[in-house]
């Protein structure tokens, strides 16, 4: 069997094995399907940096003399996806290990969880876009029986998951058929679609559909907020928060990139613009109201995408540079953030932050991970989110396109100000009294929160190695210069090195002042007093999230409608379609009433423009 083939295979045949194991024993099928990720992370390694390798076997023909191939290529771009596709897979294993424990959920969890490891490797690494799209929608139907484990309310979310997906692989299937019909081949390698004629950019845009809405895009990201609150935690920090924008990213920048030509500054370039900058400001708008930590998190992933599809939409190669590095920061951060919610959700029964508050002391790990995560992704230096962010604000200034720059720096401080409040209501505050005998969780949840953890800070800090090994040479001939540490451009640069040493510095001198005024004795109290009466702890405690009902409901009313339609789904593409297809069904139903002469009256109507049509022609 060829090399190629064993990251595929493995992990499916690995997959089959929890289907034999009971309920009970979902422990050892977690520990087989953690040495099953292991070993595919270590063929990963190996794979990484061998070059390029293809493999190809034609499996039939369609029609005369057209092969269907199998085709897989291992390069750069795929080999640096499959290596951290492992990774995550490795980490949400090892995380469900404990994470899972008391949990009625059966072993073929660590199933689909294999199988889909088994088919974003086979989506990487086909370069044939019909296999492509096989191993596309196998990833679909296994979202879909992951999300159904999920708590009450997994059916709607996991039905809509499906609909949107499956929507957005039915407008793939018909990019690829536009291309087939058009260029005479689907392998990857060997495409270069113009985009200067109605099909090439009816083709792009059917593809682009697809890859959106698998990162989670708008307007077609809706899923993802549907199932944020019933899924399991370490799912969505599998799934949309890594594997997917991993995936969805990869072929938007395929397609942008290698299989279709697009002009810098084009029609289809604005575009993707737009829709990356909207997808900024609007998801994180409705991030800073919700008041339950997964969907919160939910709408934050959805956010990040926006910065992906501006990078790689621009067309300028420090801008792109920043995207792809954003889609690989975004996948770590996230992750980390969703696996610290599912520790809270474990802990303490609820992501509700109303009903959460004081766990800095009882879940320390937790806390630190959590803080270095939030920073990152509201871009805060010298963590990993700020320095793609950063070169994508390059980009923005470098191509003239100072809307878009500052649609993203908004975003960057509408994102900070909701992790304030995530972190106030999560760890800050008073302790609500039910929650005094927390806990942090065990080591196998806590090792993958740190993992993550580190890599946003060294991903900040040595930026320059990862924009190295793993992201410029996608880009290949980039104006991005590294000499010193030093991302530099024709705008500016950026030192992450010299900045960690001087935030360093500025944070020790703030820790001395602190100490210094810490020496003065402040009289202390137990007792509140308003008005003469006594407040206990309960009656006192604020929650995080009353700050923010001004945004939502006080500042005006026009925003305050916004942001209660957002709510409701008013432009939730799911909902509009479905609205306009009731109001089909509500008509055909009035047409056909069952009534004779109704039909009679239809036919008559049917003829007379059937002859008008004849007597004109």
């Amino acid at each position: 069997m060829h090399e190629l083939l064993y990251p595929i295979v493995i992990p499916a045949i690995a997959g089959a094995i929890p289907l034999f194991i009971p309920r009970r024993g979902k422990m050892l099928a977690g520990l087989i399907s953690l040495v099953a990720a292991v070993w595919l992370l270590w063929r990963s390694i190996g794979l990484f940096g061998i070059g390029e390798l293809n493999y190809s076997v034609t499996l039939f023909s369609l029609g005369e003399g057209i092969p269907f191939e199998f085709t897989l290529r291992l390069y750069h771009f795929s080999a640096f996806i499959i290596l951290f596709t492992a990774i995550f897979g490795v980490l949400i294993i090892l995380y469900s290990l404990g994470y899972l424990r008391g949990r009625d959920t059966s072993s073929t969890y660590y199933s689909f969880v294999l199988w889909t490891l088994s088919a974003a490797v086979g989506a990487v690494l086909t370069d044939n876009l019909l296999v492509l799209l096989i191993f596309w929608e196998i990833l679909t139907a296994l979202l879909y029986f992951l999300v159904n484990l999920g708590t009450e309310g997994h059916e709607k979310a996991a039905a809509k998951c499906f609909l949107v997906l499956g929507f957005s692989d039915a407008a793939v299937l018909l990019g690829v058929l536009l291309i087939w019909v058009t260029q005479g081949t689907l392998t990857m390698s060997a495409l270069e679609v113009s985009t200067g004629t109605p099909l090439g950019v009816i083709a792009f845009v059917l593809v682009f559909i697809g890859a959106i809405a698998k990162a989670g895009a708008m307007p077609l990201h809706s899923w993802i907020p549907e199932m944020a609150v019933p899924t399991p935690a370490s799912i969505i920090a599998f799934l949309p928060a890594s594997l997917d924008k991993l995936l969805g990213i990869y072929l938007l920048a395929r397609i942008s990139l290698d299989i279709f030509v697009i002009q810098t500054g084009s029609g289809l370039s604005m575009m993707m613009m737009i829709i990356g900058s909207a997808t900024i400001i609007f998801a994180v708008l409705m991030a800073l109201v919700q008041h339950n930590l997964k969907k919160l998190l939910s709408f934050h992933a959805i956010s990040q995408v926006g910065y992906m599809v501006l990078g790689v939409g621009s067309g300028i190669p420090i801008a792109i540079v920043g995207g792809l590095f954003h889609m690989l920061n975004h996948a770590i951060y996230k992750s980390g953030l969703f696996l610290g919610a599912g520790a809270v959700e474990k802990r303490a029964g609820t992501t509700e932050l109303d009903e959460l508050g004081g766990l800095a002391r009882l879940m320390p790990i937790t806390f630190v991970t959590m803080i270095i995560t939030a920073f990152s992704i509201s871009g805060v230096p010298p963590f990993n989110g700020f320095v793609s962010k950063w070169l994508v604000y390059q980009g923005m200034l470098e191509g003239g396109h100072l809307i878009f720059l500052v649609a993203a720096i908004f975003g960057s401080a509408l994102t900070l100000a909701s992790f304030i409040k995530v972190l106030h209501s999560l760890f800050l505050g008073r302790r609500p009294q039910r929650l005094e005998k927390v806990r942090e969780v065990d080591f196998s949840m806590q090792l993958p929160m740190v993992f993550l953890a580190l890599l946003c800070v060294l991903f900040g800090v040595f930026a320059r190695y990862p924009l190295e090994r793993f992201i410029i040479p996608v880009v290949g001939g980039s104006e991005v210069g590294l000499v010193g540490g030093e991302i530099a451009t024709t705008e500016g640069f950026w030192s992450p090195t010299l900045a960690t040493a001087l935030i360093i510095i500025g944070v020790v001198v703030g820790l001395i002042i602190y100490a210094f005024g810490r020496t003065r004795k402040v009289r202390e109290d137990e007792n509140v007093w308003v008005g003469g009466n006594v407040m206990d702890s309960e009656e006192i405690r604020i929650p995080g999230t009353h700050f923010y009902k001004t945004i939502s409901e006080e500042v005006n009313p026009v925003f305050s409608a916004g942001f209660r339609d957002g709510q409701q789904g008013a432009l939730d593409f799911y909902n509009v379609w479905g609205r306009l297809g009731m109001g089909l069904v509500n008509v055909l139903r009035t047409v056909h009433n069952g009534i004779l002469s109704t039909y009679l009256s239809w036919a008559v109507i049917g003829l007379g423009i059937l002859a008008f049509i004849l007597m004109f022609r």
